[in-house]
């Protein structure tokens, strides 16, 4: 199957709408598949990923990321908080790869219609520009979970974060806009060679090349340091939030035309027989993406399937 780059454009670029909000923030309604757990507190929301031992990015919390994220969509009746915290209940993952099985042939339109969910949700966390999204990495984030990380606005990380890419391994490239966020924060060369030779970035690493805002050697400090900077963002007025972060996303991000254009290339990829022959390896040397001893040491391991 395949999906326009102008239909892409148009359903992205429908999301691309800030309003201000002034109401009051409560807790979220419950995840409809469970995958998130919500805390709010004063205009802060702490989100708290839990889906399984890798945080797997399956359908299941495709929909329960959009539903939420739609939710606080900036107008003038949404509740809109001034920060959302995304930290894992698993300390051994902040966020897995995009689940293998949605690019596995055959591709349902089941399949291209999750795959394109996910593609929504780089638009909604870079507009909805009354609230500030941090990442607080203390696990692993590979492959789809990495992506989505350089798409919220800040990422601090703690002592057991391992990030990166392992794409191109399979014969395709980061398509959700990920590889265009990476360049624009690291340089094209070291973007270039994070993703094409698919390399990890430790705590201290990524933090000296601005992948990261800041490393902590604790997750104690990692945790306080952004409890710290997002009360701080909590006390001014959401009205100035929203300015702030609509000038830099209107200078810096990707535009819908070119996160469409990053979508489609990467589902024409995905249909040719060699990825899809490298896709089947990988799942039988990931035993279907469990938590063993190659899908923790990804994107390491992702050589292992030319062996």
């Amino acid at each position: 199957m395949r999906f326009s780059t102008k239909h892409l454009v148009t359903s992205l670029s429908a999301l691309l709408i800030a309003v201000p909000t002034h109401a009051q923030v409560t807790n979220p309604a419950p995840a409809k598949y469970g995958t998130l757990e919500f805390q709010t507190t004063g205009n802060i929301t702490r989100v708290t990923i839990n889906n399984g031992p890798i945080n797997i990015i399956n359908p299941n919390l495709i929909s329960d990321l959009l539903a939420y994220l739609v939710s606080i969509q900036p107008s003038t009746t949404t509740i809109t908080p001034k920060v959302v915290i995304f930290d894992s209940k698993n300390p051994g993952w902040f966020l897995g790869p995009l689940d293998t099985d949605l690019t596995r042939e055959p591709i349902t339109p089941a399949k291209i219609s999750t795959t394109i969910d996910y593609s929504y949700l780089a638009p909604l966390l870079l507009n909805i520009t009354t609230t500030a999204f941090i990442a607080e990495i203390n696990g692993r984030s590979i492959g789809g979970g990495h992506e989505l990380t350089l798409q919220m606005d800040m990422r601090f990380a703690g002592p057991n974060a391992h990030t990166g890419f392992f794409e191109n391994g399979l014969g395709l490239t980061v398509g959700g806009g990920g590889q265009l966020f990476l360049g624009q924060l690291i340089n094209k060369g070291r973007a270039l060679e994070h993703l094409l030779g698919a390399k990890a970035f430790d705590g201290p690493t990524g933090a000296a090349i601005g992948l990261f805002n800041e490393y902590y050697p604790t997750g104690q400090a990692l945790t306080a340091a952004v409890n710290s900077l997002a009360q701080r963002i909590g006390l001014f007025p959401q009205d100035a939030l929203n300015d702030t972060k609509s000038a830099l996303g209107n200078y810096l991000d990707p535009s819908p035309e070119l996160l469409a254009q990053d979508v489609t290339n990467f589902l024409a990829l995905n249909g040719n027989s060699e990825s899809q022959a490298l896709q089947a390896k990988f799942l039988a040397l990931s035993d279907n993406e469990t938590a063993g001893p190659f899908e923790n040491n990804l994107p390491e391991d992702i050589t292992e399937l030319y062996q």
